[in-house]
């Protein structure tokens, strides 16, 4: 049997819900209604709020601006250090970039020659560098001795004028002596060829001067030593002196006269004319280069962060 012929109207038939589309009531369980409402009030409290981003942050802009220009300051300060203008040792001044520049090229010649075989920039060992000042300290008191006894010093009592007079004259013939000894080593050096050898016969003519004047000086420097032990041996001893009074001054003598010749040798044969040159532009330029050096460091320190 049709819809029609049961007298139903066709349009509300098909606007009649179905049985699944028909919404079934909520029922609570025991419990939901109480819990229900506190746990969604507690969800929308937790929720984080949305993040903002974009937002310029002053503080962070400011320490960064400040690191900047600490940054930048530090570079200045470095390039004002290597343009200053020092006292070059060649003469003159320069600045500590040239310096720097000199430097490099000298150390470069040092290198090349040394590549190929000479031995004319080998330095002494560190502790055979430092026997001239020994030296010159143990000349200035036997000198110092020597002038008390012809001053008169009274050793008991010794300050007086007369040690004055004996300090005054030990110093002139202690420093005079030894910067002639030093200043014909260097003469000497400057002839040194590329064996590490100085041959005096290619010693010009002022050099070989200055060698037999500096030999005569150690003669003289080593006729006193003798003198002033002889008198004090004979003094000591007396008659039994003997042989005594011949041998210890004789021994002192030498040793003298090898120490002071050894001043010579070691300022002839410690490196080179061009080895003095770089330690000289090294120091002329240490002190600023070495304070640029650290603000670079620092401001690499700082980029690096």
């Amino acid at each position: 049997m049709s819809i029609e012929e049961n007298g139903s109207q066709p349009g509300q038939a098909r606007n009649l819900p179905t049985k699944s589309a028909t919404a079934t009531p909520w029922t609570a369980t025991p419990g939901t209604a109480q819990t229900a409402g506190p746990q969604l009030a507690e969800r929308d409290a937790v929720a984080p709020a949305p993040a903002h981003t974009g937002q310029q942050d002053l503080a962070e802009e400011a320490r960064r601006g400040r690191w900047q220009w600490q940054h930048q300051a530090k570079i200045v300060a470095a390039e004002y250090w290597l343009k200053i203008r020092v006292p070059h040792p060649d003469g003159g001044e320069a600045t500590v970039a040239q310096i720097l520049q000199h430097e490099a090229e000298q150390r470069d010649q040092i290198d090349d020659e040394t590549g190929k075989g000479s031995r004319k920039h080998h330095r002494l060992a560190r502790w055979m560098r430092r026997i001239p000042k020994f030296v010159l300290f143990f000349d200035f008191c036997l000198l110092l001795y020597f002038f008390g006894g012809v001053t008169d010093v009274d050793w008991a009592s010794p300050l007086s004028a007369n040690l004055a007079f004996a300090t005054a004259l030990d110093a002139m013939v202690t420093v005079l002596s030894y910067g002639f000894l030093a200043f014909t080593g260097h003469r000497m050096r400057s002839h040194k060829n590329h064996a590490g050898t100085v041959h005096l016969d290619e010693l010009d003519g002022l050099t070989k001067a200055a060698f037999g004047t500096a030999l005569a000086v150690i003669g003289v420097l080593a006729a006193l030593m003798f003198i002033r032990m002889h008198t004090e041996v004979v003094y000591a001893l007396g008659p039994r002196a003997g042989v005594t009074a011949l041998v210890i001054p004789l021994a002192v003598a030498v040793v003298s006269a090898v120490a002071n010749y050894l001043v010579v040798a070691i300022h002839a044969l410690d490196g080179s004319d061009q080895v003095a040159r770089l330690d000289k532009l090294s120091r002329a330029a240490r002190r600023p280069a070495g304070k640029a050096h650290r603000l670079r460091e620092q401001a690499a320190q700082q980029a690096n962060r």
